[in-house]
C-alpha cells in the first residue's frame, strides 16, 4: 500500500521530521489531559498531517529505540494518553476520507473529533449519523475506538463494534501501512478495536452509519426501590436507557430515548445554565471547604434534575451531555445479570457512609447504562450484556478534592461482581487480574508481540497493565 522506508537513511528521516516536531519550549510540548489530573513532558512531540509523516515517525522511533504513543483530544481521565517517550498529536490527521451510502459506511482520519464526524455526516446527501454515541463528542474517533467506548442501549454494542475496517501503521521495519478488517488479518483487527494505542498507529477508521435520526427523550423521577425492583424492565423500555442515581436526593432519574420523526424541540435556559453550572460549582467549592455541606449539594443536584421533561433533537445531541467541570471519574462494567444485586449492595454501603459523620460522600449522581455483548477481545462487554456504572467527583474551579478512598471502595465493590474497568479511566488491575476476566487477554498480547516485537508503541499505561512492568500508578499524576 505504500513505499518502503526501510532503505531511507536515518539522517533524511530526522531532517524530514523537523518541520512537524514541536520545540520543547512550546506549551504544546507538555501534554495535560482535559481534567488536568495527569501531565507528561514527552521526550519529543510530533504533529503530523500526512500518512508519510506518521510512517517516518514510527520508522525513526524503531531505529532509535524510542517509544511512541498517539494522543487525540486527551479527554481520558487517566494516564492512558501520557508518555515520557515520543508523543504523536493526532489532531492534524482529520477529515472525511470517503462516504459510501450504498454500504452504509463512512471513513474518517483517526484524528477527526466526533464533533467533526457529526457535522460531516449531517452535510452528506442524504444526511447520515452514527448508530449510537456516548456521553461526549470531545474526543477523536481513533481514541473512541482504541478504548471500546460505549453509549447506552441493551441492543447497541460498544461503538468499536460498528467499525468495518482500520488502516494502521505498524512498528515493523519500513513502517508498513496495512488495512485490517474481519477478513483481513482478523486477529489484528479484533485487537485494534480496543488496542489502547498499542497495536499500531491508527490512520483511518471505516465505520457503520445510518440515515440521520432524531431522538425523543423523556426523563422522569423514580424512587430507588421502583428502579431496582423493575431494573430489567426499565433497561428494555426504550432504545437508549440511562439512569442517574442521586443518593443524597434518595431518588433516580430514568431517561428513555427512541428514534422519532418529530421536529426538533431542543430546550435551553439561561437560568438553568446559571443554576446548573455557576451556582452548582460554587456549592461544590463550599463543600470542598466544609465537607459536611456535601449532602446538601447532592440534594441541590436532585432538586435541579427531578422534574419530568421531554426533548427532541438530533440523536448525538440527546446522547451527549455537558461534563460541566474538571473531575475525577471512574466507571466499571459488570454482567447485566449482576446489576440489581450490585446496586443493592452499593445502596447499603452508601447509606452506611451517609450515617457516619466522617463517612465518604458522593458528589454527584451515579450513572447507570447498558450495552449489548460483543466479541472484541478487550472490550468490557466481551461475551456478555453489560451494565456500566460510573461515578464522578467534581473539582470546582479546578481545585483538588478527596476522592481516592471513595474510588477504591467503589472499584472493590464492582470487582467483586466480576467487573471490568473502562480502559480510558484509572484502575489498578495488572496482567494476572486482567487475564482472569478477559478470555482473549493472552491472544491480545500475542498480537502485540507479532506486530510490535520491540514494544515501540507500548505506553507506560500499557506496560503497567498489559505487560506487568513496575510503572507507578501516579507517575503522571498532578492532582
Amino acid at each position: 500500500m505504500s513505499e518502503d522506508l526501510g532503505n531511507t537513511p536515518t539522517q533524511i528521516l530526522q531532517s524530514s521530521l523537523e518541520t512537524i516536531s514541536i520545540p520543547t519550549s512550546s506549551p504544546q510540548a507538555t501534554f495535560t489531559n482535559w481534567a488536568k489530573t495527569f501531565q507528561c513532558q514527552p521526550q519529543r512531540v510530533f504533529a503530523p498531517t500526512t500518512t508519510l509523516q506518521c510512517r517516518q515517525i514510527i520508522e525513526l522511533a524503531r531505529r532509535e529505540g524510542a517509544r511512541v504513543h498517539p494522543v487525540g483530544v486527551g479527554h481520558s481521565p487517566s494516564d492512558l494518553a501520557c508518555t515520557n517517550g515520543w508523543l504523536i498529536r493526532m489532531e492534524g490527521l482529520k477529515g472525511v476520507v470517503k462516504i459510501n451510502h450504498e454500504k452504509h459506511s463512512a471513513t474518517f482520519m483517526a484524528g477527526t473529533t466526533l464533533h467533526q464526524v457529526h457535522s460531516s455526516l449531517a452535510a452528506a446527501s442524504p444526511p447520515l449519523a452514527l448508530p449510537n454515541i456516548g456521553s461526549i463528542s470531545d474526543q477523536t474517533i481513533g481514541g473512541l475506538i482504541s478504548t471500546a467506548s460505549h453509549g447506552s442501549g441493551v441492543t447497541f454494542p460498544v461503538l468499536s463494534q460498528h467499525v468495518r475496517s482500520l488502516v494502521l501503521v505498524l512498528p515493523l521495519p519500513g513502517a508498513p501501512v496495512v488495512k485490517v478488517s474481519p477478513n483481513d488479518d482478523p486477529d489484528l483487527f479484533k485487537a485494534s478495536l480496543c488496542g489502547l494505542g498499542a497495536s499500531g498507529l491508527m490512520l483511518e477508521v471505516e465505520i457503520e452509519v445510518e440515515e440521520a435520526f432524531r431522538l425523543k427523550e423523556t426523563k422522569e423521577p423514580k424512587t430507588v426501590d421502583e428502579v431496582l425492583e423493575n431494573l430489567d424492565e426499565i433497561k428494555q423500555s426504550a432504545e437508549h436507557v440511562r439512569v442517574w442515581w442521586y443518593p443524597d436526593g434518595k431518588g433516580m432519574i430514568v431517561g428513555r430515548a427512541n428514534r422519532t420523526y418529530q421536529p426538533a424541540q431542543p430546550t435551553s435556559s439561561l437560568l438553568a445554565h446559571i443554576l446548573g453550572f455557576h451556582v452548582t460549582q460554587f456549592f461544590l467549592f463550599v463543600s470542598r471547604v466544609f465537607p459536611s455541606f456535601t449532602p446538601l449539594v447532592g440534594r441541590w443536584a436532585w432538586w435541579l434534575s427531578k422534574q419530568e421533561s421531554e426533548v427532541v433533537d438530533d440523536g448525538y445531541k440527546i446522547l451527549n451531555f455537558d461534563c460541566l467541570f474538571p473531575q475525577y471519574a471512574l466507571e466499571w462494567a459488570i454482567d447485566a445479570s449482576q446489576a440489581k444485586q450490585c446496586l443493592e449492595e452499593m445502596r447499603v454501603w452508601l447509606n452506611q457512609e451517609a450515617a457516619d459523620h466522617n463517612g465518604l460522600r458522593v458528589h454527584f449522581p451515579i450513572e447507570i447504562r447498558w450495552s449489548a455483548q460483543d466479541d472484541i477481545w478487550l472490550s468490557p462487554s466481551y461475551g456478555r450484556e453489560t451494565c456500566w456504572i460510573g461515578v464522578v467527583t467534581y473539582r470546582p474551579y479546578g481545585l483538588a478534592v478527596p476522592y481516592r478512598k471513595f474510588h477504591e471502595k467503589f472499584a472493590s465493590l464492582l470487582a467483586s461482581h466480576g467487573g471490568r474497568p473502562h480502559w480510558a479511566k484509572q484502575h489498578s488491575l495488572r496482567p494476572k487480574d486482567l487475564e482472569a476476566i478477559y478470555p482473549k487477554f493472552n491472544d491480545f498480547k500475542s498480537v502485540l508481540q507479532r506486530v510490535d516485537p520491540n514494544a515501540i508503541m507500548r505506553s507506560e499505561n500499557v506496560r503497567r497493565h498489559i505487560d506487568g512492568e513496575n510503572v507507578p500508578d501516579r507517575v503522571f499524576k498532578t492532582r
